[in-house]
């Protein structure tokens, strides 16, 4: 993992590329974004080069073997800890489940590692026995004498069990990096944030994380912006839009709200069956979310008149509309959206949801159109 190849700001990169540079990485690090986001990647390839034997400006080179091991995240002075399932396991007897989930998708969120762990029905933590297995694993010398470096993924499933690894993190073992990666820094101990060097990593850019997708993963110019958009700049939210569920879902969002709005019960029935020929309950998932992205681009426009990473005939379409309804109209939709959305995740019907949602959608916007021109 190289740290161009990660789609998050050029600030950000530079930021690490001086420390490195400089080898002024801070001991104790403090990684905070979104769930999915580009938290661990940067972890790692900060690891890369503090772990690399010949660094070029401080940046891993990428060849040596100690690079590869890197890769393959089998380096004997790389070390992980993430929740766990179980009170009575340490993070050693999930390094494969690990290993597999990172080597996928450096990227995975929480739901990502639960589906790894079969734990649905399970609540994960960082309990006591790993954080005595963090201490003793930190305690011995580095394997092959250029530091060691432990990763904490989720620090946030620590509890007051970081009570424990308070001293390690404040004064750690000579040539020692600690790098704590979390979606949420609200549930982590004060007394531990207080002794890292926070790093807030702000969502990728819609334009460069499509442009990322493009490149790293042969995405087409209008399939990559859409995903990227759909996901606000979250990467493994705009992985998982991929693919045949979500191509040319935006036209067919147009094609939706039409319907609705016509009020015209063939073509909504003859919708709601061509839809289901060529999709299932992830396409009728990715039509709602994108509904709700969409008019939330709605709001921005009305606001601040700029709309992100959209073709130009679904703006077209935002600019028109936005003119059209007011911010209480839209919230009125974005609810409803929220309620089938969930009703969806419940295992609802979804022919019979998805007619449910084209009535009341275009109940929703006939009423609102009707009542802005009688005021209009």
């Amino acid at each position: 993992m190289r740290l161009s190849d990660i789609p998050v700001s050029e600030q950000v990169i530079e930021e690490f590329k001086l420390s490195l540079r400089t080898k002024n990485v801070p001991h104790a690090n403090l990684l905070i974004g979104g769930q999915g986001s580009s938290q661990l990647p940067l972890a790692l390839a900060v690891s890369r080069s503090i772990l690399c034997a010949t660094p070029i400006e401080g940046v891993a080179c990428g060849n040596c073997a100690s690079c590869k091991k890197v890769d393959k995240l089998a380096h004997p002075d790389l070390h992980f800890s993430y929740p766990l399932n179980s009170s009575t396991e340490d993070g050693e007897s999930k390094i494969g489940e690990w290993r597999e989930m990172v080597m996928e998708n450096p990227y995975s969120d929480l739901s990502d590692w639960i589906g790894k762990l079969s734990a649905e029905n399970s609540v994960l933590n960082i309990h006591s026995k790993e954080c005595n297995r963090i201490e003793r694993t930190l305690s011995l010398k580095s394997f092959e004498g250029r530091g060691k470096v432990l990763i904490v993924w989720l620090p946030e499933f620590l509890g007051k069990e970081g009570n424990k690894l308070l001293k390690i993190i404040e004064e750690p073992p000579k040539g020692t990096f600690i790098f704590l990666v979390s979606a949420n820094e609200t549930p982590i101990l004060p007394t531990i944030v207080s002794r890292c060097r926070v790093y807030r990593i702000p969502n990728a850019n819609i334009k460069q994380l499509a442009k990322w997708l493009g490149n790293h993963r042969g995405i087409d110019e209008g399939e990559a912006l859409n995903a990227a958009a759909l996901s606000e700049g979250i990467v493994n939210q705009a992985l998982s839009n991929l693919g045949e569920n979500q191509a040319d879902i935006d036209i067919e969002f147009l094609n939706w709200t039409r319907i609705a709005f016509r009020r015209n019960p063939m073509a909504t029935i003859e919708f709601v069956e061509e839809f289901h020929k060529t999709g299932d309950k992830e396409k009728v998932r990715n039509l709602i979310r994108f509904g709700i992205f969409y008019f939330n681009q709605l709001i921005k426009n009305k606001y601040r008149g700029k709309i992100e990473g959209m073709d130009t005939e679904v703006t077209q379409s935002i600019e028109k509309l936005s003119k059209m309804l007011g911010i209480e109209d839209v919230e009125k939709i974005t609810t409803l959206f929220e309620k089938f959305l969930y009703q969806v995740d419940r295992f609802a019907n979804t022919k019979i949801l998805l007619t449910q949602a084209t009535i009341q959608l275009g109940e929703v916007l006939r009423n609102s159109l009707s009542e802005n021109q009688i005021r209009a």
